[in-house]
């Protein structure tokens, strides 16, 4: 056993330092493949497991088959001072799958012989089938020329076919590791596509394009309509046009905007809001207090009722044409409950808004401030009072 593992760490150390450029064995080539071998003899044969050697002679058909010539001979000790060789070759065909990665799988099968010198005694000849599985990996990017390097692991069966023989049917295990270099091959080379754009290197002007950017036939970014209406964005002052709207040269809507308020005018509720002035998404004057009218949360809770969303769907579109706005997030509530505890409660719903702002794209400065039963705007005796109290404000601070 010491032999064998000398040999196996021998393999090994060849193929980590093996300094061919190489990869897969292309179609057309033809291979070379020495390899150490442990065998596993049938117990029949009364002989020791050990150590041999294959040298494979081998044609790569095409991207799927291989077709080879394998010589083998391995020596065994048997009771006492006897001993069993083993010499034989097999014709073979490989399977191979994954051509094209770096790790090909194989499966093979063949027919061979192989003869067992007994010392002492008679030399025997037997018809032999062969069966195995095994890997190639490669070992580093192909040559141009169509060389090529590649780990190889095997192992298989041998299986005697003979009835008329000492060892009749016989079946002997076998495991091999060695390198298989191969030579002639035609090597295509697909152009690549680095930046991943969809435009191969020899093709691409504009190499680097960041993933996922729109590119033409060469490989430069087009530019973007994000609003489709056939005005590109660097020149659309006015993004997000409804589809179908017809635009002017620089993407607004052709009938344009009157008061000048950045508002639309088949959009605009105040159509005559004076010049400079704030406005919200509709037009009409940004009030400094906004109070949200409708915004509603789960009983004696901070979380948000599906029915809230578009109103604050209308804020957030609001405050996006106003960055530079500061905004107070003020939550109240009525006068049921605890001061105490309104005042946690209403700091918390405050708090709920504001995150869903944010998470809609605001990036108004926003705080938020609870004031819990405070500042009542209607009775706390009615529940048409209270309800009116249950509220959140969007306050301007500058």
């Amino acid at each position: 056993m010491k032999r064998i593992g000398t040999l196996v760490s021998g393999v090994c150390i060849a193929a980590l330092t093996a300094t061919a450029a190489s990869a897969g064995a292309a179609p057309g080539s033809w291979y070379i493949a020495p390899s150490l071998n442990v065998l596993w003899l049938d117990d029949a044969r009364a002989a020791d497991d050990d150590a041999g050697i294959t040298l494979a002679l081998g044609r790569t058909l095409n991207q799927n088959w291989d077709f080879e010539l394998d010589f083998f001979g391995s020596q065994h000790a048997r009771a006492g001072n006897d001993s069993l060789d083993l010499q034989g070759f097999a014709l073979s065909t490989k399977r191979v799958f994954y051509r094209e990665g770096r790790v090909n799988p194989f499966l093979s099968v063949g027919l061979g012989g192989v003869n067992s010198i007994l010392k002492p005694g008679a030399d025997e000849n037997d018809l032999t089938a062969m069966f195995g599985a095994g890997l190639l990996i490669d070992l580093g990017p192909a040559r141009d020329d169509g060389s090529a390097m590649q780990l190889r692991a095997d192992l298989g069966a041998r299986r005697s076919l003979s009835d008329n023989s000492q060892f009749p049917h016989t079946v002997d295990y076998v495991g091999g590791l060695g390198i298989q270099y191969s030579w002639g091959g035609t090597v295509t080379r697909l152009p690549v596509d680095t930046d991943g754009d969809g435009v191969t290197d020899d093709l691409d002007k504009c190499p680097g394009t960041p993933a996922g950017t729109a590119v033409d036939a060469t490989g430069c970014a087009m530019p973007q309509d994000d609003d489709g209406d056939g005005v590109f964005n660097e020149g659309d002052k006015c993004p997000g046009t409804p589809p179908g709207k017809k635009v002017d040269a620089v993407g607004c809507e052709i009938d344009g905007d009157d008061d000048g308020d950045g508002i639309l005018n088949s959009v605009d509720q105040c159509p005559t809001t004076p010049k400079g002035e704030r406005v919200n998404n509709v037009g009409c004057p940004f009030d400094r207090e906004l109070v949200l009218q409708g915004v509603k949360f789960a009983t004696n809770s901070a979380e948000l009722l599906p029915e809230s969303m578009p109103i604050l769907e209308n804020a957030i579109a609001t405050l996006k044409r106003y960055p530079e706005v500061n905004i107070e997030v003020a939550g109240h509530t009525d006068s049921r409950g605890s001061d105490a505890y309104n005042l946690q409660l209403s700091a918390q719903r405050a708090e709920s808004v504001l995150k869903y702002l944010r998470e809609g794209g605001v990036t108004n400065t926003l705080t938020s401030r609870g004031y819990g039963e405070t500042d009542p705007i209607a009775s706390n005796d009615t529940d048409e009072g209270r309800q009116q109290n249950r509220r959140v404000v969007l306050r301007t601070l500058n």
